[in-house]
């Protein structure tokens, strides 16, 4: 005949598959959980990325505005000294067509190489005034975005 111990042997086998599920269903559910957590994570993780991205984009896109305007400047900056610079030369060859004297001609010679060295330097001092500018705009987009 069957002892207790032998039902009780018997119970507990015919439970177990009961509390296997139920703790089964448990880890599961704690699993489903923290996986769900991690996904939430990476989305928020994902999210500032692609934020900080377009914030990057953006800056990008007006420091680049910023260059762009910049070399407009200059090259309108080199056009204005070549025009200058033609015209002083059809200046100073329609005055050497008139010259009687060598002296004369050293001095037109003189004084178109005095004006074509000031024209220079004064297209050279717009350019660096003109990087200046440049420099300080792209300086400030960037202290507004670090702050």
């Amino acid at each position: 005949m069957p002892t207790a111990k032998a039902y009780t042997r018997a119970l507990e086998a015919a439970e177990a598959p009961r509390a296997s599920l139920h703790t089964a269903t448990d880890v599961a559910h704690q699993r489903a959980e923290k996986a769900q957590n991690l996904v939430e994570q990476a989305a928020r993780a994902a999210q500032t990325v692609v934020q900080q991205a377009n914030q990057n984009l953006d800056l990008a896109l007006q420091l680049t505005g910023t260059a762009a305007s910049g070399y407009q400047s200059v090259q309108a900056e080199l056009a204005k000294q070549v025009r200058q610079a033609v015209q002083r030369t059809q200046d100073a060859l329609t005055q050497a067509s008139w010259v009687r004297s060598p002296t004369a001609l050293l001095d037109l010679q003189n004084s178109y190489l005095t004006d074509s060295v000031r024209a220079a330097l004064a297209t050279n001092a717009r350019l660096a005034e003109i990087a200046a500018d440049v420099a300080r705009q792209a300086a400030d987009k960037l202290q507004r975005r670090a702050a």
